[in-house]
């Protein structure tokens, strides 16, 4: 395919190292931060440690996707060009921090006890639609991430690793459709025994598969293996 001729840029390949490391640190990350697990990742905004994790982080994931270009499309196999999909998640990321996920409902009695309060930190709110605004946000940025994987790392010549790419996506896209199950039976009042935490888990299934997709089309194995070279001869 003619895309595996194209050249690729070297900060190409640092921004898909960085978003891959971005990606498996986050849920790590926030936990670490807060102690313990709230009911979504998009709620740890609201804790006074892990909100500047928080922040920082998808500041970041925005910022190397808008700056991503990726190939060029190669117009007779392609219709969407990587740069228009990175730059459609970056933006996506970047809303999730502008506008936050509703205060309320977070599993921790110390944050409901604020919003309770009407006490919401920084840009936080107990608004309806704004917090529609934010789930399809944090669902379009996902989304993005899965289809890089799975249809644009996968393509041209197989270099090993396009399975990995292809599942990783296949996760993303198996996460956020378990997600939606678990919150239409939610408003269905269905028990379900994950029903606290769904969100914060199946958001978490969905990120580490495509950061671990995009640190090895970083070529992060080949980058360890001459360290290890070097190290060891």
């Amino acid at each position: 395919m003619k895309t595996t001729n194209q050249p690729l840029q070297r900060s190409d390949y640092r921004i898909r190292l960085l978003i891959g490391t971005l990606g498996i640190l986050l849920p790590v990350a926030l936990i670490i931060a807060k102690g313990s697990v709230l009911a979504s990742i998009s709620h740890y905004y609201y804790h006074n440690v892990a909100s500047l994790i928080f922040i920082i982080i998808l500041s970041a994931f925005g910022l190397f996707l808008l700056s991503y270009k990726g190939y060029r499309i190669d117009p007779k196999t392609e219709i969407i060009s990587d740069d228009f999909i990175t730059n459609i998640g970056g933006l996506a990321a970047l809303l999730v921090v502008i506008i936050p996920t509703s205060c309320d409902g977070s599993g921790s009695a110390v944050i409901d006890g604020l919003c309770g309060n009407g006490l919401e930190p920084l840009l936080g709110h107990l608004n309806n639609t704004k917090n529609i605004i934010h789930l399809v946000a944090a669902g379009v940025f996902i989304l993005t991430m899965g289809w890089m994987s799975s249809f644009k790392f996968t393509r041209g010549d197989d270099d090993g690793y396009h399975s990995l790419y292809r599942w990783s996506g296949y996760l993303v896209f198996i996460s956020v459709g378990l997600l939606l199950i678990c919150k239409l039976l939610v408003a269905l009042d269905v028990n379900i025994f994950i029903q606290d935490y769904y969100v914060f888990i199946f958001e978490t299934t969905a990120i580490i598969p495509f950061g671990i997709s995009w640190l090895i089309k970083g070529k992060m194995v080949e980058k360890v293996q001459v360290i290890s070279k070097k190290m060891f001869n």
